[in-house]
């Protein structure tokens, strides 16, 4: 099966979550369960081959930096011991459905209290928010976080923090990152005036997640001098981006190509909210675009909230991603503890 999912055509798509389980599963009872998932589920592809790797570090780099071809899987499982890594091309399942694996992984419900957009319904057709894109990226592109680096390195940098359990919202979480990009942007005397924050979201909440791709987008044009408040009250009005058209539309990909270094948001923060199941901790990593390549995830389970950043190795070192998520930490305790 051949997904198509049009975008950034340098990134991989593959969107990764990370599960620190309270017992050990058994790895053939995981593969089993996993291939009937494939049956049930064709947008999953050829039922994925569970491995049992020795460098697991190694492993994430490979799930989240590899491009999907025609014919592969489209979700990777590696398992070690108590930990278990479930990618998947973003194409073929959301932040939501990665949970929904889980759950299939590790043979029991698995849910979130994320909440999904399912009463909202984009206000135009997607040619005009691409027409408006273009024009935005021509002469009024959003603001990005300044690059430390302008390499040639492919993939990316994933980097998380565990923090302990606050509450966090869509609204805080991007009101955090658009603190944390005016400090890391006037640090290094770059222009911060213009930040477009994109927001992942789902059609469906997380009651009862499936392993589908039901994703959606919230695009805010965020004002010098926003405050929570104002983020909070321009995503209560937002409305989601239309869906992409395909991507073996050459027009719209010679589109993405010419205008790369200009597209997009300046940042993305995707937010899979409260998860109940057998997990001690979990590490969600969106995929990073856009006008930065970088890409801020929360999720929180029992007594940890751990957020994690993913960013362009081609315009940040690991240095700087860990720096860059201090900073989104930092501002989500500050605006927690400022809430209290």
């Amino acid at each position: 099966m051949t997904v198509a999912f049009s975008g950034d055509p340098a990134a991989s798509w593959s969107i990764l979550l990370e599960a620190s389980l309270r017992e050990a599963p058994d790895p053939s009872v995981v593969a089993a369960r996993m291939s009937r998932a494939s049956e049930e589920f064709p947008n999953l592809g050829p039922a994925a081959v569970v491995l049992r790797p020795s460098d697991w570090d190694g492993a994430r780099t490979e799930f989240a930096d590899g491009h999907y071809s025609v014919g592969d899987p489209l979700v990777r499982v590696a398992l070690a011991g108590d930990s278990l890594m479930i990618a998947a091309h973003h194409g073929a399942v959301d932040g939501l459905g990665l949970l929904a694996l889980l759950g299939i992984a590790l043979g029991e419900s698995v849910c979130s209290s994320a909440t999904g957009v399912a009463l909202r319904s984009p206000d135009r057709p997607y040619l005009l928010n691409a027409l408006d894109r273009v024009r935005e990226a021509v002469w009024t592109p959003p603001a990005r976080i300044q690059p430390t680096l302008r390499g040639n390195e492919s993939g990316d940098h994933l980097v998380s923090r565990a923090l302990p359990a606050v509450k966090l919202g869509s609204a805080r979480l991007t009101s955090a990152a658009l603190d944390a990009t005016r400090k890391w942007n006037a640090t290094r005397g770059a222009a911060h005036g213009r930040v477009v924050a994109a927001i992942g979201a789902s059609w469906r909440g997380g009651a009862d997640p499936r392993p589908e791709a039901d994703s959606a987008l919230l695009r805010l044009r965020l004002p010098a001098g926003a405050t929570e408040d104002d983020v909070r009250a321009l995503l209560t009005a937002a409305t989601p981006e239309a869906g992409f058209p395909s991507a073996h539309n050459p027009l719209a990909q010679w589109g993405m190509r010419l205008l790369a270094s200009r597209l997009g948001s300046t940042f993305l923060v995707s937010n899979l909210g409260v998860v109940k199941g057998n997990v001690s901790a979990l590490r969600f990593f969106p995929a990073a675009t856009g006008r930065s390549g970088v890409a801020f995830g929360v999720v929180t389970t029992g007594e940890v909230t751990t957020a994690t950043v993913r960013v362009r190795r081609r315009n940040f070192d690991a240095a700087a991603a860990a720096e860059l998520l201090d900073l989104l930490c930092d501002a989500v305790l500050t605006g927690h503890e400022a809430r209290r």
